[in-house]
């Protein structure tokens, strides 16, 4: 029996049945002398471990397996006091995970405009980081240098990346099949509109009603042929996403199938208050039907509302205009006894992105549909315009505020700062609390400064200030350390 045999006896039936062995003879060692029984097995255990370790011989190295060296990176790295703001945030971030992820994206646009790299020793926490964080990923380049794109690589590799979809869908599930089509729609629209053209037959409805979902990205008059080819397929489904896809083309041949239904609906009457005649539409042919308006029910009587609602959301909204001869807002004006046509056309707007048609709209309401079809310098206005009217509640409020452009115009940040730091603010607080230090100006961090140090027990309210004074301090770190 051999030494380490002896030894692994000795360990696993003890050491009062079985003897400690000494070492053997070729190691040329010899234990200590005086050492109990239970501490001479330690010992001997520990010096097994060197000498096992020791006399392993390495494997014979693959060489196909072998990644080439990381080239040289010319590209300067980030030092001093900018690289320890980066190893603060990757290993102890002072801020929460939302402000971590921004401030990191921050540090990566200053490192590309001061034409610095990451240190080589943070790109394995920073490559970690930006997997779980797109925000991150998306400033990666070129600021990891092409030290960091070769560890990408080398990590992209080591865990077995899934390699790129085949153009032949026979042989991807269904929800494989609609990842793919949505990475090719945001790369070439065309290309994946052609893709699904394709596949169209052999696909089932339920897949193509999803699948014409995914062509509302880059939405565009050259998809108008294969929505018209959908418009006949034998799943109500599929003609229904259609429909609603074709809601967003007022130039396209439908929108002017529907204009013509509804002009035949739309009479002004009134010699000094002018108002609009709507008439219900009449039952269906199968061109109307063809084209999403309802088809007459079996049981029960037909929904002809919802019949007007169909035409008005599919029709070009100029046609109101035509009627009228007046201006989109003094059309409304016009129908002011008619809120359920004013709601559709409120949705029409919205899917068409109408500028022309959404500023006479917010003027009536507030709606966060229309304020993303203004152009960035109205939005602000608009806004300010219902935030100072007090008639929107906290959670519409908030929603209005999330989708503005960032960072906000001084004056619009002055008003929501305000607006939370007044008697019930707090629940505002927590509403906006996960965007407003990005959404806030630098300007607008002294306000927030001066209101954290006031007595306040709103606990929401606290935190909220507390993450703009960090976030716009520690940006402010990140100018200074790059100057």
């Amino acid at each position: 029996m051999t030494w380490l045999a002896d030894l692994r006896s000795s360990a696993l039936i003890g050491t009062g049945r079985h003897a400690v062995p000494p070492p053997a003879p070729v190691i040329g060692i010899r234990p200590p002398a005086g050492l109990a029984p239970e501490e001479l097995l330690l010992d001997q255990a520990a010096l097994a471990d060197v000498v096992s370790r020791a006399a392993r011989r390495p494997d014979a190295p693959d060489a196909p397996g072998i990644p080439d060296p990381a080239p040289a990176d010319a590209t300067p790295q980030a030092a001093g006091e900018a690289a320890r703001l980066l190893d603060l945030l990757l290993n102890q971030p002072p801020v929460g995970q939302e402000l971590r992820t921004r401030l990191v994206a921050d540090w990566l646009q200053f490192a590309a405009d001061s034409g610095l790299s990451v240190p080589h020793r943070l790109l394995p926490a920073l490559l970690t980081l930006a997997e779980a964080r797109p925000a991150v990923a998306a400033q990666l380049f070129p600021a990891i240098g092409s030290r960091g794109r070769w560890l990408q690589e080398l990590l992209s590799t080591a865990s077995g990346a899934a390699p790129p979809a085949p153009a032949d869908w026979s042989g991807l599930k269904a929800a494989d099949a609609a990842t793919e089509l949505e990475q090719l729609r945001r790369s070439d629209p065309a290309a994946a509109r052609d893709r699904l053209a394709e596949h169209w037959d052999s696909i089932s409805a339920k897949e193509r009603a999803a699948h014409l979902g995914i062509l509302g990205t880059g939405l565009g008059p050259d998809d108008e042929v294969l929505l018209e080819r959908a418009l006949d397929d034998k799943a109500k489904t599929v003609r229904d996403a259609a429909s609603a896809l074709l809601d967003r083309l007022p130039a396209s041949a439908r929108a002017q199938r529907m204009a013509a239904r509804l002009t035949a609906l739309l009479r002004v009457k009134g010699l000094l208050r002018k108002q609009f005649e709507i008439d219900l539409p009449p039952d269906p042919d199968p061109a109307a039907v063809r084209d999403g308006i309802a088809p007459l029910p079996r049981t029960g009587e037909p929904n002809r509302l919802g019949r007007l609602d169909t035409i008005i959301r599919g029709a070009p909204l100029d046609v109101w205009t035509s009627v009228s001869g007046r201006s989109p807002a003094a059309t409304l004006a016009m129908l002011d006894r008619e809120p359920r046509v004013v709601e559709s056309i409120f949705t029409a707007a919205a899917l068409r992105s109408d500028a022309e048609w959404a500023r006479p709209l917010l003027d009536l309401r507030a709606d966060p549909r229309l304020l993303g079809c203004l152009p960035a310098d109205e939005r602000e206005a608009a806004l300010l315009r219902h935030i100072n009217s007090g008639a929107l509640q906290p959670m519409a409020l908030a929603g209005l505020l999330r989708d503005a452009p960032r960072p906000w115009g001084l004056t619009l940040a002055n008003a929501v700062v305000e607006l939370l730091a007044a008697k019930g603010g707090g629940y505002l607080a927590e509403l906006v609390a996960p965007f407003l230090p990005l959404a806030l100006p630098r300007e607008a961090a002294a306000q927030c400064q001066r209101l954290l140090q006031q007595s306040d027990d709103n606990a929401a309210r606290r935190r909220v200030f507390r993450d703009v004074v960090q976030y716009h301090s520690f940006r402010q770190s990140l100018t200074e350390a790059f100057r």
